[in-house]
């Protein structure tokens, strides 16, 4: 009986415990997330350039550390967070304790971990297993953080403004111009080392640009308050550069993103409002309007491929070798690589080759399904350009799995409607458009590889539990 009623006894919260809760929620947590967000895309690519050809470049280990870096900061500060008078500490291990998302992301480092024990290079299975066990990390207190709805939005902006400044270095660097302190690449590939995880970085982002416009246009209509309609505008002429600078680059995997996102929100935003607005009693909505503003936003991407010399030839070029060779053509590489990567899979389905290993058995893979020509003596295939079948190539099917598990979590928990801790704005659509987008670039390429992506994701991860815990906690 004692037991019972000390279990059931609430934790008295002092003046003291406040303080510091305001001191923490109003200054450090603030300052900590907007530094981190503003200047991860911006570290610079290391690298070596006599005559303007790139001779050497270690492009991703920059962001590797920096991030990792970051990781013990936030676990310290967290860590005194929540054990200040007692503050948030239940409702902390309330989040461990009844959290899905939580056991799904630990089943999968641990069968990650156990992946090591029949890898050929056991150092680098360590290290990327290290680097995701940091981002469990990050993505547990960012998830914890995010509950609270002004700390989504300084994520949020801080995101906004590194992509401001990534934005500006790759449209001057676009004119021709040479950054002394960048690699001599058109576009803002030189921060992320080449143009096509910059392109997936502008395709991840851009929903939360329009987002962000949309919620500055709902607080003018709102106030009628000049400077809400000044951001408006201003994210509005953001997103616009952003756009260019994607069609820029030339991705195909980012525009392949980018019409899906115009595919599959405007979709989920009809459905997700019909109801609401029969309830309401107001004219209900039509699938003609859906079908309008879809055609538009496609024919709008359309204009900008043909606009764009660059894409235009990247995607006539497509074009052009599905007609002469069918799928295996416009695979180009990858359809060599995936080839391999299944019989690779197929020699191993339980644990894998081992985590970060398939570099090291695709030599014994190279032609088993088929005759790899872009693998040789002076070329080393790296990556599968398919983050699914690497990580089941790695780790076993079961790692697949739990992986599909949890991603497709993220897309299961978009049926939870904002709450009113979201001050009326419905976060779905851009964690939808984003994990849209995310989904479709690691098909065809491998942002599970690239330290920034890697980050990404587990910030979508959080993103999308801190919004659905309070209907999820009940």
């Amino acid at each position: 009986m004692k037991a019972k009623l000390k279990s059931t006894r609430k934790r008295s919260v002092t003046p003291e415990a406040v303080e510091v809760y305001d001191f923490w929620s109003r200054i450090v947590w603030p300052g900590l997330l907007a530094i981190f967000f503003v200047s991860t895309p911006l570290i610079f690519s290391s690298g070596y350039a006599p005559q303007g050809w790139i001779f050497c470049t270690v492009y991703d280990l920059p962001k590797v550390c920096y991030i990792a870096a970051f990781v013990p900061l936030f676990g310290v500060f967290y860590s005194i967070y929540i054990y200040s008078k007692n503050l948030h500490l239940e409702s902390c291990t309330n989040f461990i304790h009844h959290n899905s998302g939580i056991k799904i992301c630990f089943l999968l480092l641990t069968v990650m971990a156990l992946s090591l024990f029949g890898s050929l290079v056991v150092k680098a299975g360590f290290y990327h297993l290290a680097d995701y066990v940091l981002l469990g990390i990050l993505g547990f207190i960012l998830a914890q953080l995010f509950q609270q709805n002004r700390l989504r939005w300084v994520a949020v902006y801080a995101l906004l403004a590194g992509l401001l400044l990534f934005t500006i270095l790759g449209l001057i660097q676009s004119t021709g111009y040479q950054l002394p302190f960048l690699q001599p690449i058109l576009g803002a590939a030189s921060t992320f080392g080449y143009r096509n995880p910059a392109a997936h970085f502008i395709a991840l982002v851009i929903p939360f640009v329009l987002f962000a416009a949309g919620h500055h246009y709902y607080l003018w209509r709102q106030s009628k308050t000049g400077l809400q309609l000044a951001f408006c505008i201003f994210f509005l002429l953001l997103f616009t550069a952003v756009v260019g600078l994607l069609f820029l680059n030339y991705s195909r995997a980012a525009i392949m993103a980018l019409l899906a996102e115009v595919l599959v929100v405007p979709c989920f935003w009809f459905l997700s409002h019909r109801k609401i607005d029969k309830e309401a009693a107001k004219r209900p909505l039509n699938w003609r309007r859906l079908l309008v503003v879809t055609l538009f936003a496609l024919v709008v991407i359309a204009s900008l491929i043909i606009i764009f010399p660059k894409s235009r030839l990247r995607v006539e070029r497509s074009f052009k070798k599905f007609h002469q060779g069918g799928v295996a053509r416009l695979l180009e590489a990858r359809y060599y690589h995936w080839g391999n990567s299944l019989m690779m899979i197929k020699d191993h389905p339980g644990l894998g080759v081992g985590l970060a290993n398939w570099p090291y058995n695709y030599p014994l893979y190279f032609k088993s399904f088929a005759y790899d020509p872009l693998y040789n003596y002076q070329f080393q295939v790296r990556r599968s350009h398919n983050d699914y079948l690497q990580l089941a190539a790695e780790c076993g099917i079961p790692a697949l799995l739990l992986f599909l598990l949890l991603w497709g979590r993220q897309f299961y928990l978009l049926r939870y409607p904002s709450t009113a801790e979201d001050d009326g704005e419905d976060w779905r659509l851009p964690i939808l458009a984003s994990l849209t987008a995310f989904s479709v670039i690691m098909f065809f390429s491998f942002p599970m590889q690239m330290a920034y992506s890697r980050m990404f994701c587990f910030f979508l991860l959080a993103l999308g539990e801190a919004r659905a815990w309070p209907a999820l906690s009940k």
